[in-house]
């Protein structure tokens, strides 16, 4: 199952416009595993987990818009996406260059990871 969401995540990030997709923990920030070929694009991922953070420090306010699926920031230089699936204890982190992804197909871009990641929570969780 390991290999399979590794292999899933390397394809994710083939994705034209895609500079690397990394899978981190919710809860400590570490890195699960990544397609990134340098360290600092995993330590930006690492840190992006405080976008997740803070949103659900301040989600509440925000309960009339619905569950967010995707945290999605734009950066100077480039697009930054933090991704929960279901109740899953990691996020995806991608982050892609400026205009160049199709950001309306990125659900079914990640359906398989999101399957994937289902199938090894261990916690008994319902997946969406």
């Amino acid at each position: 199952m390991y290999q399979a969401l590794h292999s899933e995540l390397k394809l994710l990030a083939t994705t034209p416009g895609v500079i690397a997709c990394v899978l981190v923990s919710v809860d400590t920030g570490m890195i699960f595993l990544s397609s990134a070929k340098n360290d600092q694009i995993d330590v930006m991922a690492e840190a992006a987990r405080d976008y997740w953070v803070l949103h659900q420090k301040n989600g509440k306010v925000f309960d009339a818009l619905g569950s967010v699926r995707n945290v999605f920031i734009q950066h100077e230089r480039a697009h930054l996406s933090v991704q929960m699936f279901g109740n899953s204890s990691v996020l995806l982190v991608t982050i892609a260059k400026l205009r160049s992804v199709d950001w309306s197909s990125w659900p079914a871009n990640t359906k398989k990871i999101s399957e994937l990641l289902c199938k090894l929570d261990v916690s008994g969780n319902e997946c969406e």
